[in-house]
């Protein structure tokens, strides 16, 4: 369904809703009565499956239902949340919604099922796993100042590798060339596992790619970390500057994950997970997962979030734009 009928739709819920007298208002009090459907726009088991299920769990003790988990991958998580796009608005379906579903994808596919800002509500941020760049342990590279000296002497010689045109990892390094001002080449893989190989193997020079993907490598001495694309640095690598530090702020980027609603929620339902979220997060065991993933938990309020979303659109937008970048 394209978004010329999407308002339209959801006009006709609402209209309905007041033709039969639904009371929308008291069922916001009353909300939750039933379980509620927590829609993971990914396959089961990576890291916002795992946030997902640890998050889930301490929501459902907060709000007295059930959270049901249920993982509808596919087209970067746009058909999950256009399954909540679409859904009615009652609090009763919600998205676990990233920096792919609402910050990347609405730039970097010619035609999206929903509209990132239109048809849902921001209702809680959980936080995010910030990207690091590495080099492999052999490279003379030893920091980012190296790292830009040698570029600026070679331009178009050293490489990065990333997952896949028009990913995390390929949008970071674009996002640092165009801070430090420098002329990489981008070799795409298919995934970051061949990517991370070729490192490691010495046939391209750099990689971005997450803290918690990246620690095992980090660990063992194979890699070097240069920089965190963070505002603060990581607690996993205390030891590993920020881009901001060395004189690049606008280099963050980061997977981040939050709870969406589907545009035209009550307020009050919104007041209700908005609270229910933020208990949750402080919960010993949640922020056990959280560590575990890399992730830092960062809670933003619906207003905060909303206003977080449009700023990652327009960065994003604007890196895709400029390079001319779209889904292989």
């Amino acid at each position: 369904m394209t978004s010329f009928f999407r308002p339209t739709r959801r006009a006709g819920m609402l209209a309905l809703a007041a033709a039969f007298g639904w009371p929308l208002a008291a069922a916001a009090q009353d909300y939750p009565t039933r379980p509620v459907q927590l829609i993971v726009p990914f396959a089961p088991g990576g890291a916002i499956d795992q946030m997902a299920r640890a998050v889930g769990a301490a929501l459902g003790r907060e709000l007295g239902q059930p959270i049901v988990i249920e993982n509808k991958p596919g087209a970067g998580g746009n058909i999950g949340a256009e399954q909540v796009a679409r859904a009615a608005p009652t609090g009763y379906t919600l998205l676990v919604g990233t920096s792919a579903t609402h910050g990347v994808n609405p730039s970097l596919y010619a035609r999206m099922p929903y509209d990132a800002v239109k048809d849902f509500v921001p209702v809680a941020h959980w936080g995010s796993v910030p990207n690091v760049l590495a080099v492999n342990a052999s490279s003379s590279i030893r920091s980012v100042e190296d790292l830009v000296a040698q570029a600026k002497r070679e331009p178009g010689k050293l490489t990065y590798g990333s997952a896949g045109n028009g990913t995390s990892l390929h949008l970071a390094g674009e996002l640092f060339k165009q801070a430090a001002k420098v002329d990489l080449v981008h070799v795409p893989y298919r995934g970051g596992a061949p990517a991370s190989l070729d490192l490691l193997a010495g046939n391209i020079t750099m990689m971005f790619d997450t803290v918690a993907v990246s620690l095992p490598n980090l660990r063992a001495g194979k890699t070097r970390a240069l920089a965190v694309a963070a505002p603060a640095r990581h607690f996993a690598l205390p030891d590993v500057p920020t881009f901001a530090e060395k004189g690049y702020p606008s280099v963050v980027s980061a997977t981040w994950a939050g709870v969406f609603a589907p545009a035209g929620t009550p307020a009050a339902v919104v007041q209700k997970l908005e609270d229910a979220n933020r208990r949750a997060l402080e919960d010993p065991a949640v922020a056990e997962v959280m560590r575990k993933t890399g992730v830092q938990v960062e809670f933003r309020g619906s207003r905060d979030f909303t206003a977080y979303v449009a700023s990652e659109i327009a960065l994003w937008g604007n890196i895709i734009r400029s390079n001319n970048i779209r889904a292989d």
